[in-house]
């Protein structure tokens, strides 16, 4: 059975309560693994000429003996170096003498495949190791500095160069290096470039050092979040009507902020809001109770619009779900890239 046939053969209902079982730490993300699995179910097999791994292994791969030894279940190839395409195109193959369920097998390779990010590409992940910094969001570009700097104080002279952001590859080379430098090598040197610098190597800070980095420390927090404002309102403002950046300014004043992005993946125009309806109600966990205020930006290409049936459906939907004393707003936008599909930019916050 290929892995595109699996996919096709389990329901997310059933492997959800196995992902939140087998990845305690993912039972928050179970709406993003639900939408990343409808993708994979309607996405195309590919084989890939240039890819020599014929099928999709999982064997058992054990830990370092400092972290006890416990094995755990590893899937080959990672999703680094194949597309989805290909995987769906792969046979599924259990070495080791591995016994497990066809929801189980689907389950672990999901998790691979979206271990970088949920969508097809990985695109987040390759941007920030290619180190593809927004320039024109001032915010994160003096946050990342500051960062940056206050790394290479407490790093090996040979690693500073890598934080400075002077040697940064691409995807395809980042690999070559890896293999190259060798395990132990690069685990070195990638934690020096891309990971926050070690508490150990800050143990013996004196006090003028200690006062220094938590003020840098504190304003890396407030350039991030005000990053996050500005990546907000840019998002709630692009290819609408609805709102404006002047209008939504006072965001940067709001004590508590949460935004995340949700898509339909019916393939149906008269069961996208049925999706995010069954999406938010079942796979969606987070707490909004301490939110006072919502604003939802629907988006949708222009050859299927909203209709006002919809609208009222999941207005509705979300006047119950969210708390009853909440104020809600909804704007409507366009994203051609959508086809019959609906697209839904939520974001909650307080004063």
């Amino acid at each position: 059975m290929t892995l595109g046939e699996l996919f096709k053969h389990v329901d997310f209902k059933e492997i959800a309560p196995l992902i939140v079982q087998l990845y305690p730490d993912m039972g928050g993300s179970l709406a993003h693994f639900k939408q990343a699995f409808d993708i994979l179910r309607h996405l195309k097999p590919q084989a890939d000429a240039d890819d020599a791994d014929e099928n999709m292994e999982i064997s058992k791969c054990y830990d370092d003996e400092d972290d006890g030894g416990k094995f755990y279940y590893c899937v080959e190839p990672r999703c680094e170096v194949a597309s989805w395409e290909s995987c769906l195109a792969k046979e599924v193959v259990l070495k080791d003498e591995i016994t497990l369920s066809d929801n189980e097998i689907a389950v672990h390779c999901l998790w691979e495949m979206t271990f970088f990010g949920f969508d097809a590409g990985c695109t987040a992940f390759w941007d920030r190791i290619e180190g593809k910094t927004d320039d024109s969001n001032r915010y994160a570009v003096a946050a990342e500095k500051l960062e940056n700097k206050m790394r290479s104080n407490y790093l090996p002279k040979q690693f500073r160069d890598a934080v400075a952001g002077t040697t940064y590859v691409s995807s395809e080379e980042w690999l070559k290096e890896r293999k190259a430098m060798g395990e132990k090598r690069w685990k070195d040197y990638h934690s020096a470039k891309y990971l926050p610098m070690d508490v150990k190597e800050r143990t013996r800070r004196n006090r003028a050092k200690r006062m220094r980095d938590h003020r840098q420390e504190q304003r890396i927090k407030k350039l991030e979040r005000m990053a996050k404002v500005e990546n907000v309102i840019r998002d709630l403002t692009a290819d609408t009507q609805s709102f404006t950046r002047e209008e939504l300014g006072y965001l940067f004043d709001t004590k508590l902020i949460t935004n995340d992005s949700y898509q339909s993946h019916s393939q149906d125009v008269s069961q996208r809001m049925d999706y995010l309806i069954d999406l938010f109600s079942n796979y969606v966990s987070d707490d909004y109770s301490q939110f006072t205020h919502f604003l939802l930006m629907f988006r949708t290409s222009s050859d299927y619009p909203l209709v006002q049936g919809e609208l009222d459906r999941i207005v509705d939907f979300f006047k119950q779900y969210l708390p009853l004393s909440a104020d809600i707003r909804c704007g409507y936008g366009n994203d051609e890239n959508l086809d019959v599909e609906v697209g839904l930019f939520f974001l909650g916050y307080s004063w």
